[in-house]
């Protein structure tokens, strides 16, 4: 009888330890969402109307519902933040580990702002104490024509920074991945 009782407080001790984990992720999340949010000085900020958020959801917001309403987003050197009024998303640009490498934008109607992110991770395990994991994620975003100069600022600052410092940049591509002469990183 007694084994079942130290397998019941294992189950629940990994339950409470995974509870706590997304509770504290959920936490720090909605704090870089408000720091985002409450950012005097973001990099870029516009509203999509009705009909282009209907379309920004088609295209690459598919989490987003479209249901006549507007939304908002707000960028800035942390991540970016996009409200439709009844669900908000976060993403994350730079944090301790993770960089803006590349950010593009084309100003025509139904351009997009193109941000890349890397991100490396120093793992150690009894086999191999110096592995590295590479990660990168493409962002997508929609931006309407008017807001052209919005979006250009927001790749002037990354892609300036980025050239100011290219051994950021150099740090998080893996070896047997191949970079441009000039830092560039494109999709």
């Amino acid at each position: 009888m007694a084994i079942y009782s130290y397998i019941f407080i294992g189950i629940a001790a990994a339950v409470a330890v995974v509870a706590g984990l997304f509770f504290a992720t959920r936490f720090l999340n909605r704090q870089v969402a408000n720091d985002i949010v409450k950012d005097p000085h973001p990099l870029a900020m516009w509203t999509y109307t009705p009909e282009e958020w209907q379309q920004a959801v088609a295209d690459e917001f598919t989490w987003g519902h479209a249901r006549g309403n507007s939304a908002i987003i707000k960028i800035c050197q942390l991540g970016f933040v996009i409200d439709d009024g009844s669900r908000a998303r976060l993403y994350d640009l730079e944090t301790s580990t993770r960089r803006v490498t590349f950010a593009g934008y084309v100003p025509i109607d139904g351009g997009l702002l193109k941000l890349r992110v890397r991100q490396k991770i120093e793992l150690g395990n009894k086999y191999d104490q110096n592995e590295t994991k590479y990660y990168k994620d493409d962002y997508r975003i929609p931006v309407p024509l008017r807001e052209q100069q919005e979006a250009q600022k927001v790749v002037d600052f990354f892609m300036t920074k980025m050239q100011n410092n290219l051994q950021a940049y150099t740090d998080l591509i893996s070896d047997n991945e191949s970079i441009s002469l000039f830092g560039n990183d494109s999709f």
